[in-house]
């Protein structure tokens, strides 16, 4: 990990090299990451420069991302608030239980398009609420993930050895050479056809671990119009987060 030092702001930025790397990339992604990514014979000395060249353009992209960030609706964790779930909306009802502090009660179950969340504490409660709605997520979302990602397999040809949702900070979705393949639960609160994108987006990258214009042909073929669902990721994914 290094440091990018740039008028009353800094920033830490990362550097991998590849043998199948021909230019050098610079990333920044939301909130602020910092990645390159060299052919493996580049000098650090280089990429630091490069770097360092890039500095307006890497921090006016970090201002951007905090401005949307500032300015972005979340979905709200109160009682009787509503939030989407894989395209679906559902309440969220709070039901508090007055029981003996040394008694715990955290629960959720979902009735009717409804996460009935049932708590025996005001103290904490946005914390309490939220870690209940995501656990719900990641453990209700990797069978449901499963199944979409079961859809889109077939028509590949490719089956994936293991799929999980979890906590992702930069990336809605993510692929490993065993053939694992990992989603940010927050992805689940975009509509079906946006879950679905980013499914069959990681899937082509057991065929394709690249984004050259085969591996874009392989999406295109499942999701025609996956440059549409490309963009609104980008526009609307900051909000994509429980307040």
């Amino acid at each position: 990990m290094y440091k990018l030092n740039y008028k009353n702001m800094s920033v830490k930025y990362t550097i991998t090299k590849k043998s199948t790397k021909k230019n050098i990339s610079l990333y920044v992604k939301y909130p602020g990451v910092v990645s390159v990514v060299a052919p493996s014979y580049t000098t650090d000395k280089f990429i630091h420069d490069f770097v360092k060249s890039k500095s307006n353009w890497i921090f006016n992209k970090i201002i951007t991302f905090k401005n949307i960030e500032k300015n972005s609706s979340k979905f709200s964790l109160d009682d009787k608030s509503k939030i989407s779930y894989m395209g679906k909306e559902y309440q969220i009802n709070i039901i508090k239980h007055n029981l003996e502090k040394k008694i715990s009660l955290q629960s959720l179950e979902v009735i009717d398009n409804k996460f009935i969340l049932n708590i025996n504490s005001d103290k904490n409660q946005s914390e309490i609420v939220s870690k209940l709605l995501i656990d719900y997520y990641i453990k209700q979302g990797t069978i449901d993930i499963g199944e979409r990602v079961s859809i889109y397999a077939k028509k590949l040809g490719i089956y994936p050895k293991k799929i999980k949702v979890k906590c992702q900070k930069t990336s809605w979705g993510s692929c490993s050479s065993l053939g694992n393949i990992y989603i940010n639960y927050n992805l689940l609160l975009a509509p079906i056809d946006i879950i679905d994108y980013v499914l069959v987006h990681e899937l082509c990258h057991f065929i394709e671990m690249n984004h050259s214009k085969n591996f874009w042909k392989l999406v295109e073929n499942i999701v025609p119009d996956y440059k549409v669902k490309r963009h609104w990721l980008k526009e609307n994914g900051h909000s994509l987060r429980f307040k």
